[in-house]
């Protein structure tokens, strides 16, 4: 995925492959999020919430 972001100076691409990676790429995906909350005391990302449906009832 890295890959796409070849040039690491474009801010145009920059902020979105991020979000990518913060969103899909697991620990990776988590390594960015520290870095940039701790290191650069950016604000926490907010990541979507999801419900995990029950069981329907028998």
């Amino acid at each position: 995925m890295l890959e796409w972001q070849r040039d690491w100076g474009l801010r145009d691409t920059y902020d979105a492959v991020m979000d990518i990676v913060k969103h899909h790429c697991g620990a990776y995906g988590m390594g960015v999020e520290y870095a940039y909350t701790m290191v650069h005391k950016a604000p926490p990302t907010k990541f979507p919430e999801y419900a995990v449906p029950s069981a329907p009832a028998h």
